[in-house]
């Protein structure tokens, strides 16, 4: 699958107009999954993870290779900066962003506060199922075509302090200790006795040595 957002800024695509064969249903979503999206977005960017549901219990199924668009706009249809991050974590999951910006470049319209839309889209395959009668089959006209479309609701909050979702800061899994004079490691070394400025430690948790500069007053 190849994630995607609505490609460079100054594209608009609607896809929240597009004909399509099936409606999902955002309490539902059958193919997509959205994780990490803040309640509320304010002024900046807002980090969130997109992924694909397991489908064998639906009537259909992502095609392969199919494009998987999505696009955010407004409660007074400005589309929002959007894009897929250049993380790559090669488990199904794309990490992308949406970015509320105070000059929408373009458009004179600003982002109006209030209810939005986050709108997703896929191209879906008939599963062989023979003959069953109960299952519609996609027609003809879909077949290829964007034919799915699922639309979560967001809320945006431009001034709203700490809206924020957390930011990716490294696409490693490390241990490390906090920089600065707090040591996190196994088995820190305590501040020398009398010693007026304190013990600091380096990356790995290992104290660097400080001579004393004086006796502490009694």
């Amino acid at each position: 699958m190849e994630f995607s957002s609505t490609a460079t800024y100054a594209n608009r695509y609607d896809l929240d107009e597009i004909d399509v064969f099936l409606e999902g249903n955002s309490n539902n979503p059958m193919f997509f999954n959205i994780n990490g999206l803040s309640d509320n977005l304010s002024f900046g960017k807002h980090y969130f993870n997109l992924s694909i549901l397991d489908s064998k219990n639906q009537n259909y199924q992502l095609r392969e290779n199919s494009r998987i668009l999505f696009e955010f706009k407004s409660s007074n249809n400005v589309v929002l900066k959007s894009d897929v991050t250049t993380l790559k974590q090669s488990n199904g999951v794309a990490t992308c962003f949406v970015e509320i910006l105070k000059d929408p470049l373009r458009t004179y319209k600003e982002v109006q506060d209030g209810k939005g839309t986050l709108t997703i889209v896929g191209s879906l395959k008939n599963k062989r199922y023979g003959r069953r009668a109960d299952i519609q089959r996609i027609p003809k006209k879909f077949i290829g075509a964007m034919n799915y479309r699922c639309i979560f609701p967001i809320n945006i909050r431009k001034n709203l302090i700490n809206a924020d979702s957390p930011k990716v800061l490294q696409s490693k899994h490390e241990t490390k200790t906090a920089l600065g004079q707090f040591s996190f490691g196994k088995n820190s070394v305590p501040t020398r006795k009398n010693s007026l400025t304190g013990t600091t430690h380096n990356v790995k948790g290992s104290a660097i040595n400080i001579p004393i500069k004086g006796k502490a007053k009694s």
